[in-house]
């Protein structure tokens, strides 16, 4: 049987990490192809917002910004994430770095084209608790991808 094929989305908070944890504990199988994927703001590194492409380099973008913003991705992800498989886990994670604004829709449109260029067999990821007013305003990823994603998801909720 082919392994399948996880897609995790991850950012930098402790219910992201709960989440993963639970996944690992509960659903994650030795051999599963697992790509764990984190949307980084273009803001962070000084484009302007909904104006310009998601691409490497751009104009006007202020290099050490972005190259810090990256290297920020990469080491919360290798402390949260990768450092929690097991020295005997076969599994090697694949992950994915994507520069693009960062309301819900966009980054759920993100995960969503992700999982259907890799053909996921399962989008696996928390949920944060932002309050109802929060989340009015600010809209949820994981509603997005449940609501848009072709691929079965599972959200992992309130982990304590």
């Amino acid at each position: 049987m082919a392994p399948r094929l996880l897609l995790i989305p991850v950012d930098d908070t402790d219910d992201s990490q709960k989440s993963f944890d639970w996944v690992l504990s509960n659903l994650f199988k030795d051999k599963d192809e697992v790509h764990l994927v984190h949307v980084i703001p273009r803001i962070a590194f000084g484009a302007a917002a909904y104006a310009l492409p998601a691409v490497d380099y751009t104009p006007g973008i202020d290099r050490d910004k972005y190259e810090a913003a990256v290297r920020k991705a990469e080491d919360f992800i290798v402390r949260r994430f990768l450092s929690r498989f097991g020295a005997d886990v076969e599994t090697t994670p694949i992950v994915h770095i994507v520069k693009s604004e960062t309301d819900s829709e966009s980054v759920g449109h993100i995960v969503c084209a992700k999982a259907a260029e890799l053909d996921a067999n399962c989008v696996l990821m928390g949920s944060h608790d932002k309050g109802h007013i929060k989340e009015f305003f600010m809209g949820s990823v994981s509603r997005y991808v449940a609501h848009h994603c072709k691929m079965p998801v599972v959200i992992v909720r309130n982990i304590c």
